[in-house]
């Protein structure tokens, strides 16, 4: 980056010698296009003069004859004799020969066709002079004279008055033709440039219009061009009006073209594309640099090869660079800044830092696309193209599909031992049967004898498997008497693999025992918890009601006594509506109104929310925080509540004194972590797992403000968004981890099976056949395969049976241990709350001596107000679906 930043530094540092090599070539290029006008308007004013004189000579020619006369009547004389006569000696040679042979001996390079082709390109030449004249006709005036000076035709009706002199630009111009046709100048007046003006008049002195259009030669064939001869010819014109515009004047101001025209641009880019090269090849090298290591510098050759096109087109064409460096140097780029009330110095930096960022952007492109074709070096080109680019993968891809389709054989795994057994009982029949087919009479006995032989071998293989199919029985009747710590380590050969599924099964029987204990002590922890955070409220309902019925209770102290009740009864409210809450987001009926969410502006709402509880609280919260939006697609009510949560119990438990912090980060996958870290003001002697249970406080004496349902309430919430949660305790230190993946609108669902086989396909134990071939090689074939489907059979159905006998006993077993391990986690239980009963008894009598509330004595079981708060609790849950 650094050697990018320097490169587009230097060119910003070029921009002077670029602008002074720019004026130059305008300078000269200005100078050159006046010099072109000059010339073009000099030329075309001597092409129309030309014109003009001989569509005048026609006219003259005209009005002396008497008649029309066409272009080639009065430019080429001899036309028309000379295509009769050629006419004629045709006509002539074909009456004599009867044939075209003695026509085409002829040389016929001047015939009647190419006379014929010669007057229709004099009349239209002719044709042309006419309409020019007629364009002109105002632009160019003129008069024509004899040698004598008399005047034969003008285009204007007062010759005398129009050359009698000229006003403005105007200019005179004389010539004359000779007796042989030749074009002379005899003078000029008011011309500009007298040497330009001759030079252009100078090429039509013996000027033939016909030549030009034909080439000389066709003089050869007799007729030449006869153009005016002994006449004079005065024009007058003006060369504004005769070219119909000015030359546009010369931009003072630089153009993005008087840049690229002059190639110094072009120069510097490709000096500093050199250098970056260079640097692009070598620095790689240096393993200490850590340069092109990163994901992208890894991109594939095809994009990198259109992004080097782009690029390529951007600089060839020159407009954009050209035109930034012409917007800085006119002044126009910092004036449009200062027009939004910018201040002079700051649009001068703003304009540097633009120029600065857009060279950054073009150098940049280039040293990553080196960077990224360097890889053909270190890879190797072959390595390169498989690894690198779209054509190499996807015929990789087509390689191994291909590779795939042509190979079945493959796929299958010949160094199983089921694969090689089978394989190898296969051939060995075959080489058996083989050789018993050919003893023809006497391949019965030998059948016989194979026969036998057979039979004891699968017997003695059957048992084998009866003995190892009886030890996994025993193993799972075992398993289901409740033994999980049951094994098996001796090898059972084909059911290996049942042993294997059964290892893993007990282990699960394990784990869901164990979560079935720790599920009945959680429930138990949570009933002790909720009667206790609704006790404390209820008992303050109860006992100043008790005081508003005693007669003599003054207005002062029932106002007090109200507002006391107020608040309990408000605090039990919100106790109820977060059970209920939490409750609903840990059975999943809370519906997510999901949508985007910038998770950084959300935190900063709860943060001004809560500012005046936080400043409160005594904790200084530090916060770390992007500038740039993060957008996911969240329920923002669900996700404010989330940090509303955290950060209330930060300010809470958290020491005063101490600092706060709360980050939020975002890797390149795309995750979002925020982190909440703080100092706990009295240890935790609780487990993080279970600090986000619910009713469960930091705080064992529960004498804090609180429900313990906030954790709870931000995790469920956070696990129902895809989002992740953890806690974890280092000390003193209290910190939340949360994680939200970066992802599109997820779909509300997927459908899900199973596949399976119910196992209920038998085996044929028909192994007999018809014998119409006489072939007792089928007949044992037959029943070799008939046998091994009834055994297969007969194994599926055992283990069928015997699985499912094995799923109920297990079922009873975990029952019973289940409710054997519930009722010792009750004796626990109820040895635990006895002790927490003495120790909450104890602090209540220490918050009694500091609290002049009165606590009145109060059943939990029994009490009348606290069945009515369980009996509309159950109404509701049954009022939902």
């Amino acid at each position: 980056m650094f050697v990018v930043l320097l490169a587009s530094a230097a060119t910003v540092g070029l921009y002077p010698y670029l602008v002074e090599r720019a004026f130059e070539y305008k300078e000269r290029y200005e100078t050159q296009r006046r010099e072109d006008y000059a010339d073009n308007v000099s030329n075309d004013l001597a092409l129309q003069m030309m014109n003009s004189c001989y569509q005048a000579w026609r006219e003259q020619m005209q009005e002396e004859e008497g008649r029309l006369l066409t272009p080639s009547q009065v430019f080429l004389p001899e036309l028309e004799g000379k295509l009769r006569e050629a006419q004629k000696e045709q006509d002539t040679l074909q009456d004599s020969s009867g044939d075209e042979a003695a026509i085409v001996e002829r040389d016929s390079q001047y015939d009647a066709g190419f006379y014929a082709s010669l007057m229709e390109t004099m009349d239209s030449a002719g044709d042309e002079w006419r309409g020019y004249s007629q364009i002109y006709t105002g632009r160019l005036k003129y008069r024509m004279m004899d040698e004598n000076g008399n005047l034969l035709r003008s285009n204007v009706s007062n010759p005398d008055l129009e050359f009698g002199g000229t006003e403005g630009d105007e200019m005179l111009i004389n010539i004359h033709f000779t007796s042989s046709g030749a074009l002379k100048v005899d003078s000029m007046d008011q011309v500009g440039d007298q040497d330009r003006m001759r030079q252009a008049l100078a090429q039509y002195e013996f000027y033939d219009p016909i030549a030009n259009r034909l080439g000389a030669d066709y003089r050869y064939s007799g007729v030449e061009f006869s153009g005016p001869k002994n006449v004079k010819f005065e024009f007058k014109c003006s060369p504004t009006e005769f070219s119909g515009n000015r030359i546009r004047e010369a931009d003072p101001m630089l153009g993005p073209y008087d840049l690229n025209y002059d190639g110094s641009l072009y120069m510097v880019e490709m000096a500093m594309c050199a250098v970056l090269f260079v640097l692009a090849m070598v620095l790689p090298a240096f393993k200490s640099l850590q340069i092109g290591r990163s994901a992208l510098c890894r991109v594939n050759f095809e994009p990198v090869i259109m992004l080097g096109t782009l690029w390529l087109l951007m600089l060839g064409d020159g407009s954009l660079p050209g035109a930034l460096i012409a917007l800085t140097h006119n002044g126009n780029l910092q004036r449009e800044l200062e027009r939004t009330h910018m201040a002079v110095p700051a649009a001068s930096v703003l304009v540097l830092v633009i120029n600065i960022l857009f060279w950054i952007v073009v150098y940049g492109m280039f040293y990553w696309g080196i960077t990224c074709l360097r890889a053909v070096f270190s890879l190797g080109l072959w390595r390169y193209i498989k690894e690198r680019t779209w054509v190499g993968r996807f015929c990789c891809f087509i390689k191994r599909w291909v590779c795939r389709c042509l190979n079945p054989f493959n796929e299958t795994d010949w160094h199983s031992n089921s694969s090689k057994a089978i394989g190898k009982a296969v051939i060995a029949n075959f080489i058996i049967l083989t050789l018993i087919s050919c003893l023809w009479f006497f391949g019965i006995a030998a059948l016989v004898v194979y026969s036998l032989v057979l039979f004891f071998l699968i017997r003695k293989y059957w048992d084998e498997m009866e003995g190892k199919y009886n030890r996994l029985l025993e193993t799972i009747n075992q398993m289901a008497e409740g033994d999980l710590d049951v094994d098996v380590p001796e090898d059972l050969g084909l059911f290996n693999p049942i042993k294997e599924q059964l290892s893993r099964v007990r282990q699960g029987f394990k784990k869901a025992v164990e979560q079935e204990v720790k599920s009945e002590r959680t429930k138990t922890e949570l009933i002790t918890n909720v009667s206790h955070d609704l006790k404390t409220p209820l008992t303050a309902i109860i006992t100043y009601v008790n005081l508003l019925k005693q007669p003599g209770v003054t207005e002062e102290e029932r106002a007090s006594y109200i507002q006391v009740l107020d608040q309990k009864s408000m605090r039990l409210k919100v106790l109820i509506e977060d059970l209920f809450e939490v409750s609903k987001a840990t059975s999943g009926a809370v519906t997510m109104n999901r949508g985007p969410v910038d998770i950084v502006s959300l935190i900063k709402q709860v943060r001004l929310e809560l500012s005046d509880r936080m400043e409160a609280s005594g904790v200084e919260f530090r916060w770390t925080l992007p500038e740039e939006k993060i957008i996911l697609y969240l329920d923002s009510q669900r996700t404010y509540r989330i940090f509303e949560n955290l950060l209330v119990n930060i300010t809470k438990y958290a020491m005063a004194g101490t600092r706060a912090y709360i980050s939020l980060d975002e890797d390149e996958s795309g995750t979002v972590t925020i982190i909440l870290r703080n100092i706990s003001a009295k240890e935790l002697n609780v487990s993080p797992e279970e600090l986000t249970e619910r009713f469960v406080r930091g705080d064992a004496a529960r004498n804090t403000e609180g429900s313990g349902l906030g954790l709870a309430i931000a995790r469920s919430f956070t696990e129902l968004q895809d989002g992740t949660m953890e806690v974890s305790v280092e000390g003193d230190l209290f910190r939340v981890l949360i994680r939200f993946k970066r992802m599109e609108e997820k779909p509300d669902g997927a459908e899900r099976g199973n596949d399976g086989d119910d196992g209920n396909d038998g085996g044929d134990w028909n192994g007999g056949g018809d014998g119409s071939d006489g072939s007792g090689s089928d007949e044992i074939e037959r029943g070799a395969h008939g046998f091994r489907g009834g055994l297969r059979g007969i194994v599926r159905r055992k283990a069928g049976e015997t699985t499912g006998k094995m799923g109920r006993e297990f079922s009873k077993a975990s029952k019973r241990r289940a409710a054997h391990e519930r009722t010792k986690a009750r004796e626990e239980e109820l040895k635990r709350e006895t002790a927490r009963a003495k120790e909450a008894a104890k602090q209540r009598e220490q918050a009694q001596a500091n609290d002049p509330e009165p606590e009145a004595e109060w059943d939990f079981g029994q009490d009348e107000a606290w069945n009515a708060v369980l009996d509309d609790g159950k109404e509701q849950g049954r009022d939902k679906p």
